[in-house]
């Protein structure tokens, strides 16, 4: 009935959509192919793909080799226009995900944040005009084109059955998969060949290259006080979907959720919600949980009295991929082709 209710905005917005991406197929709206060598990681819907994931993922297996720059949104700053990150920033400055991937790959990897593509690409190129630059959910900002593109949709929400907005969570017509040079499917579950084989046919009349990713889990690491013996768990998260990484806990320890908004910005009082909800349970074998985006904003809250008072702990996640050469080659000689 939700769906039913929607119907007309839902055609109104797949009409502005397709539209835009006319204009722009026909040259109508100008797209500027990015000098030099681009990977852009983005997705057709709203929600969490795995783009972040992805964007550590191709950093990790780049930086060594080449210089590599990351140009990102900064979605949930307060800023505004270009801005090249710096250890003095944080993430009312940056926004989250930039701030993190700064923490992980600086000095090696310089990461900046712009609205406008096309205007921090100029600057981009002054620094350093033979990087290689990672664009992070960049597939619907036409205005520049990558060389490049990976799309990214979730093994339990592929976008072949999703809906446009307000209905559903895509940005665009599900035909706008046709501008990516590989669709990943990610945080999948253990595959066997035979069912990787059923849902590349799913894609066949795309005519690209499909993989397959799942997410690891790396051991906690420890922020605050430390548990001896671990058994229940205080997650915190503000991100779009924590449905895996719940799960995940639930296979090992007793798990209570203190679930924030989407690119939350933390504050003082968020802080003293937490330690009052981890105060309710008054065990000495219970920690508190949260994810490496998360910590970018709640670290610089935490006292030196709250460190040493309360067992916080952060749970890195790395990407898996499934047929790990292949991508890898694909990636690696896109970067080195001529």
């Amino acid at each position: 009935m939700r769906k039913i209710g929607l119907l007309p905005f839902t055609i109104l917005y797949w009409l502005i959509t397709y539209t835009r991406n006319i204009l722009f197929d026909v040259g109508i709206l100008n797209s500027t192919i990015i000098p030099g060598k681009s990977i852009s990681v983005g997705n057709l819907s709203v929600g969490g793909s795995g783009k972040t994931p992805m964007v550590n993922y191709l950093t990790s297996l780049l930086q060594n080799e080449h210089s590599i720059q990351i140009l990102s949104r900064g979605y949930g700053r307060k800023t505004k226009g270009y801005r090249h990150v710096h250890s003095t920033d944080d993430a009312s400055t940056v926004g989250d995900e930039p701030l993190s991937y700064f923490q992980k790959f600086a000095p090696k990897t310089n990461v900046f944040v712009c609205e406008k593509r096309q205007d921090a690409l100029v600057k981009m190129k002054e620094i350093n005009p033979s990087a290689t630059i990672i664009l992070d959910d960049a597939f619907q900002h036409r205005y520049v084109q990558p060389g490049l593109q990976l799309l990214l949709t979730p093994f339990y929400n592929q976008f072949l059955s999703d809906w446009h907005l307000p209905s559903g969570n895509l940005r665009e017509s599900k035909q706008g998969a046709h501008r990516a040079d590989a669709i990943i499917l990610t945080k999948c579950p253990n595959l066997t060949e035979e069912e990787m084989m059923t849902h590349r046919k799913r894609y066949e009349s795309y005519d690209l290259p499909i993989f397959f990713s799942r997410i690891e889990y790396a051991d906690f690491q420890l922020v605050g006080s430390s548990v001896k013996q671990l058994k229940s768990i205080l997650l915190v998260t503000g991100i779009s979907s924590s449905t895996s990484l719940k799960n995940h806990l639930m296979e090992s320890y007793e798990v209570e959720e203190l679930k924030f908004g989407d690119h939350h910005s933390f504050t003082q009082g968020d802080i003293q919600e937490i330690h009052r909800k981890f105060d309710t349970f008054a065990s000495k074998e219970m920690a508190i949980i949260t994810t490496e985006k998360d910590l970018v904003k709640i670290q610089g809250l935490l006292s030196e009295h709250d460190r040493q008072t309360y067992p916080w702990y952060v749970l890195p996640i790395t990407v898996k991929m499934e047929n790990e050469e292949a991508f890898n080659s694909m990636i690696k000689d896109y970067v080195t082709s001529n």
